[in-house]
């Protein structure tokens, strides 16, 4: 299996392998919307300050951006891109 942002499989089993990955999905959420990402690590840092509705609200904001990054990992972005365009 091939895996982008130099990634190795094994990396997906173990905590520092997952540890690199999460840095490298920060990196790219902020490329896409620093403002996200400072929500996501705000939320992070103290999840009790953060109500049910904004919780939602943040996983929402969160989700599309994950879905690119977890497509360019797995390298199936033009599938990806295809079944979007199918919603």
């Amino acid at each position: 299996m091939s895996l982008a942002f130099n990634t190795k499989p094994e990396d997906l089993y173990a905590r520092e392998g997952l540890v690199r990955l999460d840095a490298r999905f920060l990196a790219f959420l902020d490329e896409a919307d620093a403002a996200l990402r400072g929500r996501l690590e705000a939320a992070r840092r103290d999840p009790a300050t953060l109500v049910a509705k904004a919780e939602s609200e943040l996983l929402i904001a969160i989700a599309p951006h994950l879905e690119d990054f977890l497509a360019q990992l797995f390298g199936i972005v033009p599938e990806a891109q295809a079944l979007a365009a199918r919603h």
